[in-house]
C-alpha cells in the first residue's frame, strides 16, 4: 500500500490515474441528471490485479472504509469478446469532485463528457501520477534485430484533442528535457512517440514508481553504440 501522506501528493497521483484508465462519475438523480460529488472507477485485467491494489492503496487515503476490489468481465472494443477484469469503484468524495471540476468538460445533463490536459493537470500531477499515466497508456516496442536501435515508445492519448497532446509534449520537454513527437493514428486520435534514446530521459524518472506487474513498461535494452541508440530524432 502506498505511504503517501500529503494532500497534494495524493491529488497528484490520482490525477495521473484519471488521465489514464480511471474514470470519474457523478451520481445520477431520479430525473436522470447528474449532480453532487464524484466517484472514481478503475478496471484492469486480472493479470494486473497487483497494480490495481496499489492504486487502491493511494485512493484509500480519502476514505474511512476498506475499498473493495471485485472481479467481473468486460467486452473488448474489438471483436466483442468477454474477458475477466478486476474493478475498483468508490463512493463519492468532494476531493474527487475538485479534480473532476478542474479537468473535465460536462454534457448537458452534468455527466462527464471529456477529460482535458490543461494547466491544472500539469501544475498538480506528480511523478507518481505521471508514472500511472504512462503505465496505463504507454508501451515500449523493442527492436531486437541485429544492427538496429533499441526501439521506441508510444504513449497513446487518443481521447484528447491535438492541442492537448501538444501541450503535454511541450511540458515534458520543458520539465524533463525529453523531446517527443506528436503523431496521428490512422484511425483517428493522437499519440506521442520517440526512440528510447530520448524517451529514457523521462522513463528513468518514472521507473521508481513501477509496480512489479507493470515493470515491463520501463524495461529497455542498454544502448549499443557509445551510449546512444541509432534512432531517428525527427518530429
Amino acid at each position: 500500500m502506498s505511504q503517501l501522506k500529503r494532500r497534494k501528493d495524493i491529488r497528484g497521483a490520482i490525477i495521473g490515474m484519471v488521465m489514464g484508465d480511471a474514470s470519474l462519475y457523478r451520481n445520477y438523480l431520479r430525473n436522470g441528471d447528474a449532480s453532487g460529488n464524484h466517484k472514481i472507477s478503475i478496471a484492469h485485467s486480472v493479470e494486473q490485479r497487483g497494480y490495481l491494489e496499489h492504486k487502491a492503496g493511494v485512493i484509500q487515503h480519502l476514505f474511512d472504509y476498506p475499498l473493495p476490489i471485485s472481479e467481473s468481465s468486460a467486452t473488448a472494443k474489438r471483436g466483442g469478446k468477454r474477458y475477466p477484469v478486476v474493478r475498483l469503484q468508490t463512493r463519492v468524495h468532494p476531493r474527487l469532485s475538485q479534480i473532476a471540476n478542474n479537468i473535465c468538460e460536462y454534457g448537458d445533463r452534468g455527466q462527464v463528457k471529456q477529460k482535458r490536459i490543461n494547466d491544472y493537470v500539469l501544475n498538480n500531477i506528480t511523478l507518481e501520477g505521471l508514472a500511472y499515466w504512462w503505465m496505463d497508456d504507454g508501451h515500449l516496442q523493442i527492436d531486437k534485430r541485429p544492427g538496429h536501435g533499441g526501439g521506441w515508445g508510444v504513449w497513446g492519448l487518443y481521447g484528447f484533442p491535438k492541442e492537448d497532446v501538444e501541450k503535454l509534449r511541450d511540458w515534458i520537454e520543458e520539465n524533463f528535457d525529453c523531446s517527443l513527437n506528436v503523431r496521428q493514428h490512422v484511425k483517428g486520435g493522437y499519440f506521442l512517440r520517440r526512440g528510447i534514446s530520448e524517451l529514457r530521459k523521462l522513463l528513468d524518472q518514472l521507473k521508481p514508481y513501477a509496480t512489479p506487474d507493470m515493470a515491463y513498461k520501463f524495461e529497455y535494452p542498454e544502448p549499443r553504440r557509445n551510449g546512444y541508440y541509432n534512432l531517428s530524432s525527427s518530429r
